[in-house]
């Protein structure tokens, strides 16, 4: 904070001893018998009693997120009750947690506010203490009258700070534009690089050397078109033949990809020369060119390979044009993909446009409303819709070109996004429409059977506890278990105390009401989530359902499942994987449907493993990997020095645990709650664990020693997270920032890895004309749906394909398995099947 008040030559006033709000009070005063209107500008409640004529404060609310403006009495009254001075009795008797101001027991923000009302200060309280209603209060008061008078003196702030006002050195001046920059990129605040002006020196400097200097928030001149003849239109599409490069952006009448309408067509050809081609909008539907005819103007265009294009979340509007005939091919940016890849805190278009080029754009609510009342576009006018639209085309058309220069400084990352992610896109445009097959009559069938189960677990739960309550209630279940069965206290949260899955599990053998309590909750939720709603969600046209993967979520580059999400199907119950078996393979053409459709799974092995054996090179993981070993029990063997042959169902158990949990940061407490280890027996276990394994524990303190220098990691093909927390001073989020630092590397390249997979599998089937079809990707795993005589052949290409996705020190392999629904799958082997995961000849380096 001081580097950047000096870098912009802002002053800094403070006094040893004094807080800020002293300080704050001190200046204010001598502003004020300056003459100088003084705004107040501050989160603390505390600042409200320096409110006068000529003092004003701003506060910030930081859950509304908005600012209150507080200039009078009037509205101090209007917001506490009290005027602004009493603020300081108010504190007194009500206390301020955030400030350590105890105030006095029993007195409530009521209270306290009718209290003042009457008597104005603590002191005339005091004085009147005998007269005060009602008795509760009173003796509250009487009992507390020293907390009562330390809190006020606590509350009041200082007017007496050793700070002078100098009003010419507040003035804004012109500021180093080059120090400011050098300081902006060390604290990797890019974003507010291109929001600094330049100064009046750098613009006339500029223009005697023969230059313009354009500052990257100032707008060009603004070119925006409603086009609605076919002349028009066919001139728009020979300037975006010509362009470097073709930003397009689709307006539909809602975000249901599968099911929308087109409303209009953007297009920017250069920054701020952008059309609006509107197809669809009701208040102007006469003046509108039809939307077969406009489509038949521009397929060609969007369907050109040889047209550069750029879009902003590419996937939507692909998937919107696919649904209406039209293959876009020529994707060269997807500004959202390349915003997210390079650690951008907010990917939105509007707020990227306001964060790189302080352009504030219209939000969408002020063109169709929000809530019950909001509208479709295609009911908002063309000439409302257009220069919004249109401004959207633009905007991705500037971020790209920023993004170009910053992707070209990356070269890794830039590999990772124009081979990997932006080819993906199309892989999952496909995927999500292809959909999966659903049987909604099994999944019936599966709600009335979790009903019924539901309910004996219920009455079952009454009984231990002796009457009826609302399982589903927090509130009510944190009183049931820990005010009337008084189990051991968890954490202390709004709502009583947590009763979170997490808290529970912690206490399943204190008392047997709480693994009922976790088998309802599971019941219920497979019921409600899965079985009760699925069948709701499968598409009138397909009949199947349609999840939508996002690739621009998760902070490890995982790819995460929405409407419905279908990565979070329960597989460790019965019940969870009764759900899966209504996810069926289905008859992709008429012709064939006297032969039931097939799915298969190819999952990876162990990926996770074998990653962390590449990147930290330990040679006992390495070598048991080699050897095709059980590595589990090839773990329990080194760490508790037996045979391979010797280690038994509980030893194998207790290391796997510790071989999945080491990524996560497990602790002797978290091995000791898993396995019911004692703690002391957890503790030696990992240090056996990591004295077997010793690259493994100095690859992690690596990691973290690296985060704390540079602030962030990174997976092998340079996709980074930036962490901040790691330099955090609590110090349970400085520990989960090591453990992100310590997973996000391996999760993050298995990440990788599969999508690698996903685009070889891809060009192999399209390669070999088959018509087997990838539906699902389920964090190591992908489903696809074939028939049964193409499965030795999809069984060649995933074996031939998936294991060699990212050469490792360790051979990476699949399992496959087969069957006629998702939960009914066998393993399978085809006879005579080579192989393929063989080891690479040399092993390949750490990088």
């Amino acid at each position: 904070c001081r580097a950047v008040a000096d870098a912009f030559s802002i002053p800094i006033f403070e006094a040893s001893r004094y807080e800020a709000d002293d300080v704050l009070a001190t200046l204010a005063d001598q502003a004020v018998s300056m003459g100088v209107e003084t705004w107040l500008a501050t989160m603390d409640s505390d600042l409200i009693q320096l409110v006068r004529p000529g003092v004003s404060v701003f506060m910030y609310r930081p859950y509304q997120r908005d600012t209150v403006l507080y200039d009078s009495r009037e509205k101090v009254r209007d917001r506490y009750g009290i005027d602004p001075i009493q603020m300081i009795d108010f504190k007194g008797l009500k206390g301020d947690p955030s400030d350590n101001i105890s105030g006095v027991k029993g007195i409530g923000e009521k209270t306290a506010i009718s209290l003042l009302n009457k008597y104005a200060t603590i002191e005339e309280i005091y004085e009147h203490i005998d007269e005060v209603e009602p008795a509760r209060a009173q003796r509250a008061l009487i009992a507390g009258q020293a907390e009562a008078e330390h809190s006020k003196k606590m509350a009041t702030i200082s007017h007496d700070a050793p700070v002078d006002l100098n009003l010419s050195a507040a003035q804004v001046e012109e500021f180093d534009r080059v120090a400011v920059t050098n300081l902006f990129e060390e604290l990797r605040f890019h974003s507010l690089i291109g929001r600094l002006p330049f100064a009046d020196k750098d613009i006339e400097s500029a223009k005697d050397d023969g230059m313009s200097l354009a500052s990257p928030a100032e707008v060009p001149n603004i070119n925006y078109e409603i086009v609605r003849t076919e002349r028009d239109l066919k001139g728009w599409v020979k300037k975006a033949k010509r362009a470097d490069l073709l930003a397009i952006d689709l307006e539909t009448s809602s975000t249901d990809t599968m099911n929308c309408e087109i409303a209009g067509y953007s297009l920017a050809v250069a920054p701020g020369e952008a059309a609006y081609i509107p197809v669809h909008h009701l208040p102007d539907s006469d003046t509108l060119l039809p939307h077969s005819v406009v489509k038949s103007i521009l397929q060609p265009l969007l369907e050109d390979s040889a047209v550069p294009k750029v879009l902003h979340n590419a996937k939507f509007d692909m998937k919107v044009m696919a649904q209406h005939g039209i293959v876009m091919n020529g994707l060269q940016d997807d500004s959202m993909l390349a915003a997210y890849l390079l650690g951008e805190p907010s990917i939105g278009l509007k707020a990227l446009a306001l964060s790189k080029f302080n352009i504030q754009m219209t939000p969408i609510e002020e063109l169709i409303g929000k809530g019950k009342k909001q509208i479709s576009m295609i009911e908002v006018s063309s000439e409302v819709a257009g220069p919004y639209a249109a401004a959207d085309a633009d905007m991705t058309l500037r971020l790209a070109n920023l993004y170009k220069i910053e992707m070209l400084a990356r070269s890794e990352l830039d590999k990772l996004y124009r081979t990997v992610e932006l080819p993906l896109i199309e892989v999952l445009v496909k995927m999500e429409r292809t959909g999966i097959a659903l049987d909604p009559t099994a999944l019936g069938e599966m709600s009335k059977v979790l009903d019924i189960e539901s309910t004996k677990i219920e009455q079952a739960i009454f009984q231990d506890v002796g009457h009826e309550f609302l399982i589903r209630s927090p509130k009510q279940l944190s009183a049931v278990l820990f005010e009337e069965l008084e189990l051991p206290k968890t954490r202390k949260t709004s709502q009583g105390y947590t009763t979170d899955a997490q808290a529970l599990e912690r206490l399943t053998d204190v008392h047997p009401v709480v693994e009922k309590v976790l088998q309802y909750r599971e019941l219920t939720k497979l019921k409600s989530t899965y079985a009760d709603t699925l069948p709701g969600l499968m598409n009138p046209n397909t009949g199947r359902i349609h999840t939508e993967y996002n690739q621009t979520v998760t902070a490890t580059g995982r790819l995460s499942s929405e409407s419905p999400n279908l990565q979070n199907i329960p597989i460790r119950t019965e019940l969870g994987r009764q759900i899966r078996s209504a996810f069926i393979g289905q008859c992709r053409n008429e012709q064939d449907s006297d032969q039931p459709a097939w799915l298969l799974a190819a999952d990876y092995s162990q990926i996770e493993l074998r990653i962390l054996a590449h990147i930290s090179q330990d040679p006992s993981l390495i070598e048991a990997f080699q050897r095709g070993e059980d590595i589990h029990a090839a773990t329990a063997s080194q760490v508790y020095g037996v045979k391979l042959s010797s280690v038994d169902a509980d030893k194998r158990r207790v290391a796997k645990m510790m071989n999945f949990g080491v990524i996560y940061g497990l602790s002797a407490f978290g091995l000791a709650r898993r396995s019911r280890m004692d703690r002391a027996d957890a503790q030696d276990f990992i240090d056996s664990y990591f004295t077997r394994f010793h690259r493994v524990e100095e690859w992690i303190k690596e990691v973290k020693s690296s985060v704390r220098d540079t602030g962030w990691v990174e997976t092998l093909m340079g996709r980074r997270r930036y962490i901040p927390e790691i330099k955090s001073s609590n110090f349970q989020v400085r520990t989960a920032a090591e453990r992100m630092a310590v997973n996000m590397p391996i999760q993050g390249t298995g990440a990788d890895i599969m999508k690698i997979a996903m685009l070889r599998v891809d060009e192999a089937i399209r390669e070999e004309d088959i018509n087997s079809r990838m539906l699902l990707q389920v964090h190591d795993e992908l489903i696809f749906e074939l028939p049964k005589n193409e499965i030795p052949k999809l069984t060649e290409v995933l074996e031939s394909v998936m294991p060699m996705a990212l050469e490792l020190v360790v051979p990476l392999t699949i399992e496959l398995k087969t069957g006629l629904n998702w939960r009914d799958m066998d393993p399978h082997k085809p006879a005579g099947t080579k192989n393929s995961t063989r080891l690479p000849k040399e092993k390949t380096s750490k990088n």
